[in-house]
């Protein structure tokens, strides 16, 4: 196989992976609603792709470095929401309000 088309294969597919992630990340900065969010799926793949980063920088693979770097920018910013939410204890679901709001009553 000619190696513009291996390369080329291997920026869209760096390319895809994030882009995946980001209309949840997208979709988490306008509402904050992080109901159903697994934190510690989120922090596992985190490490994942960072391994991954290092893993492209010392093989000098840039589609990996690059699929990885936007990936785990996409992944931190999820994981901040999360945690933020957590301890700032905004309710996560409509259950989560409607507990809060027969408690104000």
């Amino acid at each position: 196989m000619s190696q513009v088309f291996t390369e080329t294969l291997g920026y869209l597919a760096s390319l895809c992976i994030p882009l995946a992630f980001l209309p949840q990340t997208i979709k988490l900065i306008k509402t904050k609603n992080t109901a159903g969010l697994s934190l510690i799926a989120y922090i596992t793949y985190q490490i994942g792709g960072i391994m991954f980063l290092v893993f492209g920088i010392l093989e000098g693979d840039i589609p990996m470095i690059t699929c990885q770097a936007i990936t785990a920018t996409l992944t931190f910013i999820i994981i901040f929401i999360i945690v933020s939410n957590y301890f700032k204890k905004i309710p996560t679901n409509s259950y989560d309000q409607l507990k809060e709001k027969i408690k104000d009553e």
